[in-house]
């Protein structure tokens, strides 16, 4: 009882092995495993509150250059200013677009881009197939246009519609399941290639879209839709599907449509900030009751595993004193022979 009592006091927890209570040590190692994985979803909740943050920042800047775009349009669709003074006035036009551009590519948590949107092949050509060898497109690089991939023997072109086009010869086909990654740099693609690898010229096109991004927070201990966020954020490019700005500001006409363009484009990211708002508000709520979840798995595993010191050591205590009695009793009772021996030495 001593020793059950000083391996409690000297561990902290009243239950140290399956034989001290094997339902109780069984219920405490489940809540353990789900603290760990709420104590890291409280974490990524925070993480996303923080990445959102920063694609709203972005957003907030892009904002101040449609406001300057505005301010630029009402002027250009004056007639107190002339044909020079359009020219001058469109040149800061193209120029506020390019850095809305930079601002679109260049918002990022940690290598994430958040605000540039995602890249999707479709119309993919019946042609690129997995029997002829082409196994995969990434054209995660690529900019929105139609692309055509033609194969000759093991040399590989790749062209757009605007005439920009590359070609790569790798040498030798891939063997067995092997394959070769060919890296279109000059225009962001990336095709895998298999052993299958055959001449193509015909249906061999393929179109790369740019859509809102889908961002996904695990923020819970289970692979469950409750336990889960999830974020759309759309291509703020300006001529992304969120911005669609076009035109320019030449002449008068030109530079009216282009106030109802940035109208519409003023809407669209308003819409898309408030969004990001109400998720951020969301995950705020979220991450709180996950913190007031944490604090109570604690307290259960606490109630369950943990020693009580004060009891515990009353109990020691007690053995203690116990022992130290038996062992006294143990003296007296060796003594006795002794006191016997002396009363017949009289």
């Amino acid at each position: 009882a001593m020793s059950k009592s000083l391996e409690r006091l000297s561990s902290g927890y009243k239950l140290n092995r399956a034989a001290d209570d094997a339902a109780g040590i069984a219920i405490a190692n489940k809540l353990s495993v789900k603290l760990t994985g709420i104590s890291k979803a409280v974490d990524n909740g925070n993480q996303a509150i923080a990445m959102l943050q920063t694609a709203e920042g972005g957003i907030s800047q892009i904002n101040d250059i449609l406001a300057r775009l505005k301010e630029l349009a009402g002027q250009a669709a004056s007639d107190n200013v002339g044909s020079t003074d359009r020219t001058t006035l469109d040149g800061e036009r193209a120029k506020l677009e390019g850095e809305i551009d930079k601002i679109a590519n260049n918002t990022r948590y940690e290598s994430t881009a958040l605000l540039k949107g995602a890249n999707t092949v479709g119309n993919v050509g019946t042609n690129l197939t997995v029997g002829n060898g082409i196994a995969s497109i990434d054209a995660s690089g690529a900019a929105a246009d139609t692309y055509t991939l033609a194969v000759s023997g093991t040399a590989l072109t790749l062209s757009n519609t605007g005439g920009s086009s590359q070609t790569i010869d790798i040498s030798s086909k891939p063997t067995g399941f092997n394959t070769t990654v060919v890296n279109f740099s000059s225009l962001g693609v990336k095709v895998t290639v298999n052993a299958s690898l055959a001449n193509v010229s015909t249906n061999n096109t393929f179109d790369v879209s740019v859509g809102a991004s889908s961002f996904a927070f695990q923020l819970g201990s289970d692979n469950d839709a409750r336990d889960q966020v999830n974020i759309s954020i759309g291509n703020f490019a300006a001529d992304g599907t969120v911005l669609a700005l076009s035109g320019d500001l030449t002449t008068q006409a030109n530079a009216r449509a282009y106030i109802d363009k940035l109208d519409t484009a003023i809407t669209n990211l308003n819409t898309q900030r408030a969004n990001i708002g109400a998720v951020q508000n969301q995950l705020t709520y979220h991450v709180n009751n996950l913190s007031v979840m944490q604090e109570n798995t604690k307290s259960a595993i606490s109630v369950i595993k943990d020693a009580d010191y004060a009891a515990e050591m009353a109990e020691f205590t007690r053995n203690q004193i116990i022992t130290q009695a038996g062992i006294a009793m143990v003296s007296q009772a060796n003594q006795l022979p002794q006191m016997i021996l002396s009363l017949l030495k009289q």
